[in-house]
């Protein structure tokens, strides 16, 4: 292990850190020391309360690096059931949404990856978009978060039509030269949090390094298979799923999978889905529900899990080769079932991609939902 010295960096009123190795350099800045931002973004601390409803997710400076961070308020839209507003609570495309920048100083020109550690605690605060000097590549758009829910989590995974989730190291931004240049975030969607963010450009090829704790760098050679973890005060690489071994063959959805809501008190504008127990769910009296236990082969299904480590909080829910899976014998099979039995027919499939707005997999034609395909 090799200690590195930290260079601090004053410009324009933002402190940046910033670790010079022969392998990669690393900046890294909390998210308080802006040089500019829209008055939407409330910096919380030990000092700072912003009293700004809605915000039902209450204060999480206490775990924030520096016990401060910065959340995109009003939160108008928590749940995948709240009305969407382009241009209010949600901004596809980036610089279109309420901004923060910053002045940070760079040793190097190139291609950094952008790492960002943000809380999330459902599906409608989970992403945010970044651009340099004035402009927004594609490359900087829809920095998403999955994992890690009510956390402060780093993610470097951008959001795709085929893979929600995202892929991580696919957020990257051209330096063009070393020095002061300014790095600006922009809302996707409200209610978002963010505490740090780092740029990490690898020098060696093949080398990935990634953020751990707050201001540490690991890096994973992976021809060689070694690690090298270079303590920089400037974060283990992002966790990433233990592959399980391929199932036997079963029967996979065609669409988005969501359990049976409990209540039907959880689909207050009727549209079909709900919000329970942090995720979206099929209100079990409307036809929008496509899930099935794995005894109902004539209809779309949830695959049963493979291993019963798939469900690591006992909810009888699991995730499996890069789907949800249900546990069998589980009340959660019990649900799935339920929710087959009452339900008449299949979610249509939308005619039309831009229906789905907010990209995840839902979309609404003719007075109802339907499956972007």
């Amino acid at each position: 292990m090799k200690k590195l010295n930290i260079l601090a960096a004053l410009s324009c009123a933002v402190l940046s850190q910033t670790a010079v190795a022969a392998d990669y350099v690393a900046v890294v800045v909390e998210a308080e020391n802006y040089s500019q931002k829209n008055p939407l973004w409330r910096v919380f601390s030990n000092s700072s309360q912003p009293n700004v409803n809605p915000d039902p997710d209450g204060s999480h400076h206490s775990s924030a690096s520096g016990r401060a961070y910065l959340e995109l308020l009003p939160d108008t839209r928590v749940t995948h059931g709240d009305q969407l507003r382009t241009g209010t609570n949600f901004w596809p495309t980036g610089g279109q949404g309420p901004a923060i920048s910053y002045s940070v100083n760079f040793p190097e020109s190139g291609r950094y990856t952008v790492w960002v550690k943000a809380y999330s605690t459902g599906t409608e605060d989970n992403g945010i978009h970044v651009g340099i000097n004035n402009t927004n590549p594609g490359s900087g758009e829809r920095i998403q978060w999955c994992n890690g829910k009510n956390s402060w989590t780093w993610s470097s995974a951008q959001r795709a039509s085929n893979n929600h989730c995202g892929t991580p190291r696919t957020i990257t931004l051209d330096v063009p030269f070393a020095g002061a240049n300014t790095i600006t975030f922009t809302a996707r969607e409200d209610g978002f949090e963010i505490d740090q963010f780092m740029l990490i450009k690898e020098n060696v090829s093949g080398l990935q390094c990634a953020p751990t704790g707050s201001d540490d760098v690991s890096c994973n050679r992976n021809a060689s298979g070694s690690t090298s973890n270079n303590n920089t005060q400037a974060p283990t690489p992002e966790p990433q799923p233990q592959p399980i071994a391929e199932p036997a063959p079963v029967v996979t959805q065609s669409a988005p999978q969501h359990p049976a809501c409990a209540s039907g008190s959880s689909d207050p504008d009727g549209d079909g889905y709900g919000w329970e127990n942090g995720a979206t769910c099929v209100a079990a009296s409307t036809t929008a529900s496509n899930t099935a236990s794995s005894s109902d082969a004539g209809a779309n299904t949830v695959p049963v899990c493979v291993s019963p480590l798939a469900d690591e909080d006992g909810d009888g829910w699991g995730w499996e080769n890069n789907s949800t899976c249900v546990i069998d014998g589980s009340s959660a099979m019990d649900a799935v079932a339920t929710a087959n039995a009452t339900s008449n027919e299949a979610t249509p499939v939308c005619a039309s991609a831009s229906s789905d707005s907010d990209n995840d997999g839902w979309g609404w034609e003719n007075n109802r939902s339907c499956i972007v395909q």
